[in-house]
């Protein structure tokens, strides 16, 4: 469909992508330069770029015309700033950086964020949400809640809702800020489908709870603890994590990442029971490395990047491949140039676009 050649040397690692009204938001950074850019989904010109700092750890969220880029501006105090989706224009700014660690998201016209800001009203054992004006950058509200800051937010059917780690995950009222349910149980990630609230926790741990009152419908703890090495005090094992990457009314798409010596797995899981549906990955032994990105869900397809290396013989190529949803069957794959890098994919209006080290490359 189309190629864009990236405006600095070889990138050095791209925050995942974000694509509103037709437009592609992309951070770039070759470790010397960065720059925020907006990209035409409908043909890869570069409609607008701004400088940014660090820009490798920028996030952003995009709506209703406008995208929300929380990365420093160099030679400047702002660290946030709104900015138009056509021209780049900022409507507003702040010299405090908002998004923290959990990329904001919006509700009923607000902006919420984990505010990451020191002051007199938390402890380091509470985080803050703050709701502002998305037009404005106004303050509307801010609520104080027990538990670490968290790494993910997800909104839906008026809920906000923050894993917190060893505090438990929290659903909180999207308008108001105020608590509806805590949950017993801590998590890492979350996502709300059809009244459903996925979490993972790290190591092996995969669970969905009611979002109407925080209880436990099923929880998977993954089989994947391989032996690894054996000492005299313990035996270790090698700690799967399961990397969500897309979730339907009937299943749970994932990468089981394994950091170890063994394989990453691809793997679907029913939503509504947690009974494994498919598995899909190399026999579990020794390699070099073998993983796959986030997958992506289009229609009945899962689509993923795989990396792999082999001690002692040549590394096969990155491929993007594309599995059947309903059972895991390989259909076909795009296999890229030794040496390429590629990164996770995005889909976005029957588009696929997938940013590799050099280029970002959009297909039909």
């Amino acid at each position: 469909m189309w190629e864009l050649e990236w405006p600095v040397g070889g990138l050095y690692r791209p925050t995942p992508l974000i694509v509103a009204d037709g437009t592609v938001i992309a951070f770039v950074d070759d470790g010397q330069r960065g720059l925020l850019l907006a990209i035409s989904l409908a043909d890869g010109q570069i409609r607008w770029r701004r400088p940014a700092q660090n820009a490798e750890y920028g996030w952003a969220a995009a709506a209703n015309g406008t995208v929300f880029a929380d990365v420093a501006t160099p030679d400047s105090p702002v660290q946030f700033a709104a900015r138009s989706l056509g021209d780049g224009t900022a409507s507003w700014t702040s010299n405090v950086g908002l998004a923290g660690l959990a990329t904001p998201k919006f509700a009923g016209g607000q902006l919420l964020t984990v505010d990451q800001s020191r002051d007199s009203t938390r402890n380091d054992e509470q985080f803050a949400l703050v709701a502002r004006d998305a037009r404005t950058g106004r303050k509307c509200w801010r609520t104080v809640h027990d538990g670490r800051r968290p790494l993910d937010m997800a909104v839906a059917d008026g809920r906000a809702v923050l894993p917190t780690r060893e505090s438990g995950i929290i659903a909180l009222d999207a308008a108001s800020g105020e608590q509806r349910w805590r949950s017993d149980v801590g998590g890492d990630t979350a996502a709300i489908v059809d009244g459903r609230v996925v979490s993972t926790r790290f190591p092996g741990e995969l669970r969905v709870l009611s979002l109407a009152d925080g209880s436990v419908e099923w929880t998977i703890q993954s089989e994947y603890f391989i032996e690894s090495v054996e000492s005299a005090e313990e035996t270790q094992y090698a700690r799967p994590g399961f990397d969500v990457g897309a979730v339907t009314s009937e299943a749970i798409v994932y990468h089981l990442s394994v950091p170890s010596d063994y394989p990453g797995r691809l793997q679907a899981r029913a939503l509504d029971t947690g009974d494994l549906l498919w598995d899909v990955g190399p026999e579990p032994t020794p390699v070099a490395a073998h993983s796959y990105s986030r997958p992506v869900v289009v229609g009945d397809d899962v689509l993923s990047v795989r990396s792999a290396r082999r001690g002692g013989s040549e590394d096969p190529p990155r491929a993007l491949l594309r599995h059947d949803i309903a059972d895991g069957t390989e259909l076909d794959r795009i296999s890229y140039s030794v040496g390429d890098i590629v990164y996770r994919p995005v889909v976005a209006d029957n588009t696929l676009l997938v940013p590799t080290g050099e280029r970002l490359v959009a297909y039909t």
